[in-house]
């Protein structure tokens, strides 16, 4: 599902999902919080990532229908997109490192998903 002004058919979306955008179902909505509100009510667990105090990813259950969400890469999900979260996530870094970028992060989750689904 993509939110506000978000193309799913701009070429670089196209680029970056190397043309999975075409074998999936693609659902827009106005904003964010209609999109978690429409996810929810199709029976969607609304998962996200916050840099701190989450549960660690690895430790939540996965396995059913979730929707992942992931925030700006400088500010993080808005306060009222993690206020609609069921679980908020968070990756342990190691050392002096605060978070990985967006896209590794939400690499990491949907991993996390698929790994747990194989089991």
């Amino acid at each position: 599902m993509v939110a506000g002004g978000v193309d799913p058919s701009n070429p670089k979306v196209v680029r970056a999902s190397a043309g999975a955008v075409f074998g999936i179902d693609v659902v827009t909505s106005p904003s964010a919080l209609d999109a978690l509100a429409e996810l929810s009510a199709a029976g969607y667990a609304i998962v996200g990532t916050v840099v701190r105090d989450g549960e660690f990813y690895d430790s939540v259950d996965l396995t059913g229908p979730v929707a992942v969400v992931v925030g700006n890469e400088a500010h993080g999900l808005d306060p009222a997109l993690v206020d609609a979260l069921e679980v908020a996530l968070t990756i342990p870094m190691a050392g002096p490192t605060e978070s990985l970028n967006v896209a590794m992060a939400g690499t990491v989750v949907c991993f996390e998903v698929l790994r747990q689904r194989r089991r």
